[in-house]
């Protein structure tokens, strides 16, 4: 649920760029990762369950690499690895103030060693080309700050086949042609996300890798 995008010295010495936009803070909530665990467990629960019945349905085989881009506290990782403890499951995120609680979190698990959570930007994301079975995301793509860089990244860790399914506000995605021009991927749009609560704000982007 947290943000994912940061381009700055370094990056732009690797990626040929010198941008210097950086969201990681996410108006200084990445410095309080318990409460902001605590409040997401409540006012995302139903978005959250419904990726965890998602990547369920996906029936992924045995040892499948699920990815969650802006991870924040790492409650999705946790959910999926508690339901599908086959998979293989890693949650990335800018801040480190997250990542910590999240590995702290996930070592509480039995299945500690299915879960992973490391630092790292979403426009150069730490898998090599084609790694990638499944890729989730929430409520974060509002907060990249170039999606286009965002989305291609994901697509290439993805290996064929793989999907990334991006949920956000239905507003956030009215228009993802603007976002996946040019994508080698199948691009489709779930709005509102069906069989969701009553009051539904969010859709769900869908890419398969080709």
């Amino acid at each position: 649920m947290h943000l994912l995008h940061r381009h700055g010295k370094n990056h732009g010495q690797n990626h040929g760029q010198g941008h210097t936009h950086t969201r990681a803070d996410m108006y200084g909530l990445a410095r309080h990762a318990t409460w902001y665990d605590r409040q997401t467990r409540h006012l995302g629960r139903f978005l959250y369950r419904r990726v965890v019945a998602d990547v369920v349905a996906a029936n992924l085989s045995a040892g499948a690499i699920v990815l969650d881009v802006g991870t924040g506290p790492g409650r999705v990782p946790r959910m999926i690895v508690e339901a599908c403890p086959e998979l293989s499951v890693h949650g990335v995120d800018l801040s480190a103030e997250m990542i910590e609680y999240a590995t702290q979190a996930a070592g509480k698990l039995a299945i500690a060693d299915r879960v992973r959570f490391q630092v790292a930007d979403v426009a150069a994301l730490p898998f090599e080309d084609g790694s990638v079975d499944l890729v989730v995301s929430s409520i974060s793509l509002h907060h990249w700050a170039d999606p286009e860089a965002g989305l291609r990244d994901v697509v290439r860790v993805l290996r064929p086949g793989g999907q990334a399914w991006i949920y956000d506000f239905r507003s956030v995605l009215r228009h993802p042609e603007r976002m996946t021009a040019g994508l080698d991927a199948d691009v489709s749009l779930e709005s509102p996300v069906a069989r969701a609560f009553w009051f539904n704000p969010m859709g769900r982007l869908m890419l398969r890798r080709r």
